[in-house]
């Protein structure tokens, strides 16, 4: 069976025998095991790194997107960008490499799942527990600043908790390298909930860009709802639902005021009145 034109760990059906199986599962040094994520980019999975006898996140660049130069060029910038920082709260970055036509970043496999399933499990995460992560995410931002980096894509989804129960922020793939602090991005590949204002508006970014985006994911966590409910990116629409975000403590009443304000502060809609470094 000519399986050449299938993606790696791909369920195909034998034509004679009708028995399934995965196929593509040795994807360069690693064995794919399991299918962890689906994003738009890329596809992430469980892998086995064959070599070290130890299992690792394999993230493997969509099909369409392997063949686009500029996707490719970014991809293995995301690599590069996370591999400057070494932090405990930063998943770590191991190798890249190329298989099949397609191109994958293998990186640290962290077993816990992430704050979005969390909350979609739990409904909120209490705020204790909430707080805790919430200073380990901010160390990780503060050292990807350190590196001149901004993320530009904190959320949920990318806030990994390990199995002791510690933060890791994962996916560099919309950072940018700052100068002098500031970066203007070139095209807006964002989540409506969590982005901040001046990114919807194509303006310069810095640290308190993410400032806001971690506001906003941990308004999420301690509300059990997202700031905003609109789901558009037309910069009208979603600017004026960013000047209308109900204060923390109208919509979680049980939480403490200074955890309140400390969020409402982050998520200021303009950049000059959140907090500096």
């Amino acid at each position: 069976m000519d399986v050449s034109a299938v993606s790696p760990f791909s369920n195909v059906e034998c034509p004679l025998c009708k028995k399934h199986t995965r196929v593509k599962r040795e994807f360069g040094p690693y064995t794919l095991t399991k299918r962890l994520a689906i994003g738009g980019m890329s596809l992430v999975f469980v892998g086995h790194d064959n070599a070290l006898d130890r299992e690792v996140a394999v993230k493997i660049l969509n099909e369409e997107f392997s063949a686009d130069e500029k996707r490719i060029a970014a991809f293995e910038e995301e690599a590069r960008i996370t591999a400057l920082i070494s932090h405990p709260n930063v998943v770590r970055v191991y190798t890249t490499g190329r298989a099949f036509g397609r191109y994958y970043i293998a990186m640290e496999l962290v077993a816990g799942g992430h704050l979005e399933t969390q909350i979609h499990e739990r409904g909120m995460v209490p705020e204790a527990e909430a707080l805790a992560l919430a200073i380990e995410v901010a160390e990780g931002l503060k050292a990807a600043h350190a590196s001149g980096l901004i993320h530009r894509d904190v959320k949920p989804g990318n806030i990994l908790i390990d199995a002791d129960g510690h933060a890791k922020i994962v996916d560099f793939g919309l950072a940018l390298m700052t100068k002098g602090g500031k970066a203007t991005a070139d095209e807006i590949w964002a989540t409506p909930y969590y982005v901040p204002p001046e990114a919807i508006e194509g303006k310069e970014e810095d640290f308190r860009s993410d400032l806001y985006a971690f506001g906003a994911a941990f308004y999420h966590a301690l509300a059990g709802k997202p700031p905003c409910k609109e789901e558009s990116m037309v910069t009208t629409v979603l600017r004026e639902a960013k000047k209308h975000i109900p204060p923390l403590d109208s919509v979680a009443s049980w939480l403490s005021l200074e955890t309140c304000a400390v969020i409402d502060r982050a998520m200021s809609y303009d950049p000059a009145a959140r907090f500096e470094i």
